[in-house]
């Protein structure tokens, strides 16, 4: 089977749980491995620690069986003698537990080799000191080949010692890389939970941050993982909600307002109705003894009039029609200047509107939402300054660092918003109008309408000194890249 075919065939894990169970089964895995290497690296020292032993023991054993077998020369006790036999037969059982690739293999079999030669030697001199003097060439070779079974000993000892200290040092290697392989798995580890979890959450958080910014209404789907997914659907399905509630409210509150101004446009519409009416009958009756010149001044006024009622009625429609969102650049003076000719009648009459707006700022809004923004922040300047009253509106650019975007600006000199009433001035429902006389929605609209244009809406009123709503727009992208 060819490799590309056998790797496709793998399946691919499609839900976190899956992929979790998999990193913790992995790691699982591994670790028993690693605890696994670590017993055989103990079992293999421990091999060794008893091999040392042996030779230690081996080597112990020659020292004592050549010192009872000299004190046998000295004394002639007998019990000396049977001790040091014994100890050679101790010798001789040991160094055959030896393992054979212990050592040098010519060193091992002339140490076996001479340690039988000195135990046969010690039971010569055993049987002779029976039936007579032990000769002299027996004593000789008995004492050489002791001494020769010494050095063999020690050499034995020192290479046991070697290996062992071999032994150890390799297995603090061995522990150390153990260590670092378990590091490296942890850090595995984090890296496949991150990509695998941590990621595509990170993604929808940062989905959402565009939502909270205006950019988008949705967040998209970038995760093959089934919670992930189903994740992502419910959370786009409550955006769908909150916007559609949030439709709902703004259009409650678009209608309110429209049924406020009604009655000030019809009486904006009466005003140039009555001067064509008048023109007509001036026109009607004496049309015979009228100089053309003042006919052709009536006309006019007739095409002024109408021309008036038209914008008048244009403006209402275009803030009536229902709309998609969609953010264009428009003149901020003229937005201005088409909210105040639908406010006007809900202004005190001698009320002071004062418009600081130089013409050459553009803002980047969608028209109808941000009209509504302007009527209610006039409604309610309106609503509290009383006869007399002033109201000012001023816009500037706010350039970087500070921001990128048009501040809005809407100031009264009435009587303020209470300190106590400020952290909940744009929260829905609350009014500080008495009962029956506001929905408590007007201010919560313009925060909402503010937000989703990416914007921030801000109050301040000191006590007594009236109230300031300052309105920054950022400038879109597209409008960022256009200049």
């Amino acid at each position: 089977m060819p490799p590309n075919l056998s790797i496709s065939r793998i399946p691919r894990l499609h839900s976190l749980h899956a992929k979790i169970l998999f990193g913790y089964s992995l790691i699982g895995l591994l670790f028993v491995a690693l605890v696994v290497s670590a017993l055989v690296q103990a079992t293999i020292l421990e091999t060794k620690i008893a091999e040392q032993q042996h030779v230690a023991d081996f080597h112990d054993e020659m020292r004592y069986s050549r010192r009872m077998e000299k004190n046998y020369l000295l004394y002639r006790k007998n019990g000396d003698l049977a001790e040091a036999i014994e100890r050679a037969n101790n010798a001789v059982a040991l160094i055959k537990q030896l393992p054979p690739q212990f050592s040098d293999t010519e060193l091992q079999a002339d140490a076996t080799a001479m340690l039988e030669r000195y135990r046969e030697l010690l039971i010569e001199m055993a049987n002779a000191d029976r039936v007579g003097r032990v000769s002299a060439d027996v004593t000789d070779e008995l004492l050489i080949t002791g001494s020769k079974l010494l050095s063999v000993g020690e050499k034995l000892d020192a290479e046991a010692r070697e290996i062992l200290e071999s032994a150890v040092s390799r297995h603090h290697r061995n522990l150390r890389l153990t260590i670092l392989a378990a590091i490296a798995l942890a850090i595995a580890a984090g890296l496949l939970m991150t990509r695998t979890v941590i990621q595509p959450l990170r993604t929808i958080e940062t989905s959402l941050a565009r939502v909270a910014t205006g950019e988008t209404g949705q967040i998209d789907h970038t995760s093959d993982d089934a919670e992930v997914g189903s994740l992502t659907e419910a959370i786009n399905r409550t955006l769908n909600e909150i916007d559609e509630r949030q439709k709902a409210i703004t259009r409650s509150s678009r209608l309110v307002a429209l049924g406020t101004m009604l009655s000030g446009v019809a009486h904006e519409l009466n005003n140039p109705l009555s001067n064509i009416s008048t023109s007509c009958q001036i026109l009607l009756e004496e049309h015979k003894d009228l100089p053309p010149e003042m006919c052709h001044d009536l006309m006019l006024q007739f095409d002024g009039e109408v021309l008036r009622a038209q914008r008048i009625v244009s403006t209402l429609l275009d803030f009536a029609r229902e709309r998609q969102y969609e953010r264009k650049r428009i003149q901020a003076r003229l937005l201005v200047e088409e909210v105040l000719q639908l406010t006007r009648s809900q202004t005190p009459p001698d009320a002071v509107i004062s418009v600081d707006v130089p013409g050459d700022i553009l803002i980047d809004v969608d028209r109808q939402r941000f009209q509504q923004v302007l009527i209610n922040l006039l409604q309610n300047a309106a609503g509290v300054i009383g006869s007399g009253g002033q109201i000012r509106i001023a816009a500037h650019r706010r350039e970087p660092p500070a921001g990128n975007g048009v501040v809005i600006s809407v100031e009264d000199n009435g009587p303020g918003i209470p300190a106590a009433d400020l952290p909940r001035i744009f929260d829905p429902f609350f009014s500080t109008k008495p009962v029956g006389m506001g929905t408590g929605l007007g201010l919560f609209i313009v925060h909402e309408i503010v937000g989703q244009h990416g914007g921030t809406v801000t109050v301040d009123s000191p006590p007594g000194h009236g109230a300031l709503f300052k309105v920054y727009i950022p400038d879109s992208k597209q409008m960022e890249s256009a200049q």
